[in-house]
């Protein structure tokens, strides 16, 4: 089977860079091609189709909305960009050059495409005779900021195509403008069905699948798929450091903030570590908080690429993940477990599908500091019951939720679908 998977990244920026990259290196085993499509920013991974992968809207390094800048660079990248986020017909040009060196092709499989590629490739597949499988990593279909949360706290009320609400409230970076281009793009592809064009969603959780059939989706089309990590690396080691840890994306509806109040707050006799690549000016206001009592306590270690995060999450007493936002399966809560670490993490989105409270992790009130610090202190008091959490939850991941075990339940989907015909022009 040769699949064709489509992403707008092909760095690591977040968790779905992670699984592509994973995919790419796995699917073979299964006897499957993947073939990477994506945009050509600097930093990119080597790649022998690294030559039909799409120009960047702005510079090469200009790889967010806000590392564009404003004068000649924005101006220049914006019809790029307003191409990019409702319906680029270049994106459709480049795709098309693929396939037709490419040959046959069995299937497109689409991850987080928006405003860097746009849904006009789903198109490309589907003039072709080809089935289209799309991962949802968030709730970009239904949500205007792809959080369903506004002002920090959790909102539905565009998931029915009320965009409106989006547009006047600015969820878009705060602005205006961008909060209109971003609305009037999901009212043309709604407008023009693009997604009813997709054969299959693959969402992460039963919450995520919840919350599309609520916005409309057809369920029958919706197939619930959990993430899947690495299980075949070496066991944790069991040693523990004097530390908590939070890794993953530096942003504001990750929580941090409330972390970094909870546990000031609470003073433990343990340091926190919070590892991950901030977004804009995010660490610096994070690094703002930190009262100078704790300057010396409060570690923020950067971006880690493996083995070394492994070797972080696998010594930490127990990760965090305190995210405010309806976080759908991160694979910080499954990349824990894996290492034998518990999570402390929040009650909300699909996170509680992946934790049992009380033995293999705990769960806190939403964006509440108050049970954020008591659970901190509960867990802290109760050091000796950590290891025994850490077990459980690894035997949890590596029955529940191995990387192959997702590979399998996906190429089975992809089979379900069928080859179609497969057209050798446009």
């Amino acid at each position: 089977m040769k699949i064709v998977c489509c992403n707008k990244y092909f760095f690591v920026n977040g968790g779905t860079e992670k699984y592509l990259f994973r995919l790419l290196e796995r699917l073979p085993h299964f006897g499957c091609e993947a073939i990477p499509f994506s945009v050509a920013y600097a930093g990119s991974a080597p790649s022998p189709y690294a030559g039909y992968f799409l120009p960047p809207p702005g510079r090469p390094g200009q790889t967010h909305y806000n590392t564009l800048g404003s004068g000649l660079d924005a101006l220049t990248a914006l019809p790029r960009l307003l191409g990019r986020a409702v319906w680029s017909l270049e994106a459709k040009r480049a795709l098309h050059r693929l396939l037709d060196d490419l040959g046959e092709v069995d299937l497109g499989y689409i991850l987080n495409i928006y405003n860097y590629m746009s849904p006009s490739v789903i198109t490309v597949f589907k003039e072709r005779g080809l089935p289209v499988v799309m991962r949802l990593g968030d709730y970009h279909l239904l949500c205007l900021n792809y959080q369903l949360l506004r002002d920090n706290s959790p909102c539905q009320q565009c998931i029915t195509g009320a965009y409106w609400h989006g547009i006047a409230h600015r969820c878009v970076k705060n602005s205006l403008p961008a909060s209109l281009v971003r609305g009037a793009a999901m009212y043309f592809q709604r407008l023009v069905g693009v997604y009813d064009q997709v054969d299959a969603f693959v969402a992460p959780c039963t919450f995520m699948r919840d919350k599309l059939v609520a916005g409309g989706f057809a369920a029958e089309k919706i197939h619930v798929i959990r993430q899947g990590v690495e299980t075949d690396g070496p066991p944790p080691s069991g040693d523990k450091g004097d530390y908590i840890l939070y890794f993953g994306r530096l942003s504001p509806e990750k929580g941090l903030d409330m972390l970094l109040e909870a546990f000031q707050n609470l003073a433990p006799d343990v340091d926190l570590v919070l590892a991950g690549r901030g977004l804009g000016d995010y660490e610096a206001f994070l690094k703002g908080l930190v009262r100078p009592a704790f300057a010396g306590r409060v570690r923020f270690a950067g971006f880690l690429a493996e083995p070394a995060l492994s070797g972080l999450v696998s010594r930490a007493l127990f990760t965090v993940a305190p995210s405010r936002w309806y976080d759908n399966a991160p694979l910080a809560v499954l990349e824990s477990a894996l290492q034998a670490t518990p999570v402390l993490a929040a009650n909300i989105g699909g996170i509680p599908e992946l934790i049992e409270d009380g033995i293999t992790g705990r769960l806190f009130a939403p964006d509440s500091v108050a049970d954020l610090t008591a659970k901190l202190a509960e867990l802290l008091a109760r050091r000796e019951a950590l290891p025994a959490m850490g077990r459980a939850a690894r035997e949890r991941a590596l029955r529940t939720g191995s990387l192959d075990t997702h590979l399998t339940q996906l190429l089975a989907l992809f089979g379900t679908l069928g080859a179609k015909p497969r057209l050798s022009g446009r």
